[in-house]
């Protein structure tokens, strides 16, 4: 699905180049689950923004699907995006002036699901997130949690074939953070690939993968026991 040859992320001035990410090479397979691990400033989320077409590289090939992503033209990115990539913000990115349902509604809609679909959609995901009673309330009256909790919804409401997650639990508590990863453990089952970044070595062994990054270079890619 996914093959990353000498990826280099850098930003330059005048007389320097300072590297974010340096020859990265990783390929994920379809039906993967893929954790990038490493400390603060390792570059996970760049690398992330980097696999979900959100920010470019600086050199080295991106293959998706087997095409070369700088190839793609905006709109071939922007159908990508629409039906085939679920992203889970860190900083949720809810859209203030939707309530909860139309939040979570709203891949739907960018996706041209008919009506009937759509409400039976996200009355199931309502349920399964158990957020049944808050579907009408905007996102400045929901906690950091809750907001969080709405971000991964909206991202798996349309089953998309690939999920990226930026510390998908960072701001739930343990029984909140342990029912979103093993739902995502039942949608990988199902075929869903995902990368997620995370701190949380726990969560890392949800998935089948972890592959480590320091200082920019990926040092480590191993299998996990799965749990």
């Amino acid at each position: 699905m996914i093959k990353l040859t000498n990826i280099d992320k850098y930003v330059s001035t005048k007389f320097s180049r300072t590297f974010i990410l340096k020859g990265i090479d990783l390929t994920v397979q379809e039906g993967d689950f893929l954790t990038i691990m490493g400390p603060s400033g390792a570059g996970k989320s760049t690398l992330l923004n980097i696999l979900g077409m959100l920010d470019e590289p600086s050199e080295g090939e991106y293959l998706f699907l087997d095409e070369p992503v700088f190839k793609f033209r905006e709109r071939k990115r922007s159908e990508l995006h629409k039906n085939h990539i679920g992203f889970v913000f860190q900083a949720y990115h809810l859209i203030d002036e939707l309530t909860v349902y139309e939040n979570i509604e709203t891949p739907l809609l960018y996706k041209g699901v008919k009506g009937n679909e759509r409400k039976s959609l996200v009355a199931d995901i309502l349920d399964r997130f158990q957020m049944v009673a808050k579907k009408d309330l905007f996102p400045e009256q929901l906690s950091g949690g809750q907001q969080q909790l709405v971000g991964v919804a909206r991202a798996i409401v349309g089953r998309p074939k690939l999920l990226l997650a930026d510390e998908p639990t960072g701001n739930l508590h343990t029984e909140q953070g342990l029912k979103i990863m093993e739902i995502f453990k039942e949608l990988n089952q199902q075929g869903m690939t995902i990368i997620q970044v995370t701190h949380s070595e726990e969560n890392a062994r949800f998935g089948k993968r972890v592959v480590t990054l320091v200082d920019g270079a990926l040092v480590s890619d191993d299998q996990v026991q799965t749990v």
